[in-house]
């Protein structure tokens, strides 16, 4: 399944306009400039040393988690989200950032709040008919096969993530499932993907994927060994496509985690906060 996973082409074939990437430079003062960073990613959450080392003009420092009024652009420079509630913070109030000088790129609050809960995902994914492309979802303790991975409707980086080995391990954490929990297959594998898509009406405008290889089969991630990290493969077309049907209507950035199930079956993934085992950041 690996080498599939990255032949093909990078972009979708869709028209688009032009995208031109922009290539880092050596990292320099005026990367900490409130005044002169073309990018504020908000709330603060611990990125500003690895976006000061990106070299691309872009800060972490600034605290605003979405109270209005918001503070004034400095220049015309971009916000965007740290965090899946952030996203849909931006798309509420984009018209009071968009008084005060701020460029930004989303879309419709109800469809950005749709792809970053795992239970609206999954319902999202039931409308238009994706569900061989998730993990199997359980109704019910009684029905799971077991081991099993429980997670909370909201969060990021493994919060709220749980492996369970039965319905006893299940009920410690939650008296059973509910709009705030759901039950779902594990899908085990020391390879994930983690494909990050910039999104405009729909359109996937440009992609990037990173490979990880990790010291275990069945993880939640962060609490495991990374072993390595590979950037710049090739998304194949048929996964693209996979993706801008859940992305229809959506602008922004979005990020893709999953793996590729055994015996070539569709990768299982989706769009939540950084657990592993498929999941996805809305920005």
């Amino acid at each position: 399944e690996e080498g599939e996973a990255r032949g093909g082409v990078r972009r979708s074939t869709r028209e688009r306009s032009a995208i031109h990437r922009f290539v880092a430079g050596p990292a320099h003062g005026d990367v900490h400039s409130f005044e002169t960073a073309r990018f504020h990613v908000v709330p603060p959450n611990g990125w500003h040393r690895f976006l000061w080392e990106m070299g691309c003009s872009a800060l972490n420092t600034l605290k605003y988690h979405g109270e209005l009024p918001p503070p004034v652009a400095p220049h015309s420079c971009w916000m965007l989200p740290s965090s899946d509630e952030m996203a849909v913070r931006i798309a509420e109030v984009q018209p009071q950032l968009a008084a005060a000088g701020w460029k930004t790129l989303t879309c419709d609050p109800a469809l950005v709040h749709k792809l970053s809960n795992k239970q609206r995902l999954r319902e999202h994914a039931e409308q238009i008919g994706m569900m061989d492309f998730m993990p199997v979802h359980y109704r019910s303790f009684d029905e799971a096969c077991y081991p099993a991975v429980l997670k909370g409707s909201e969060g990021n980086h493994g919060k709220n993530v749980f492996i369970v080995r039965s319905r006893e391990e299940a009920e410690r954490v939650t008296p059973g499932l509910s709009d705030e929990w759901l039950l779902q297959e594990l899908i085990p594998g020391s390879t994930e993907y983690s494909v990050s898509v910039l999104v405009q009406n729909g359109n996937l405008m440009d992609v990037i994927e990173t490979r990880y290889e990790y010291d275990r089969e069945v993880y939640v991630w962060p609490t495991v060994k990374e072993l390595g990290r590979f950037s710049g493969g090739a998304v194949p077309p048929k996964l693209l496509k996979v993706m801008e049907m859940f992305l229809v209507g959506y602008s922004g950035v979005c990020n893709f985690n999953y793996k590729l199930r055994p015996r070539g079956g569709a990768p299982a993934g989706g769009g939540d906060g950084g657990d592993s085992g498929g999941g996805g950041d809305v920005r």
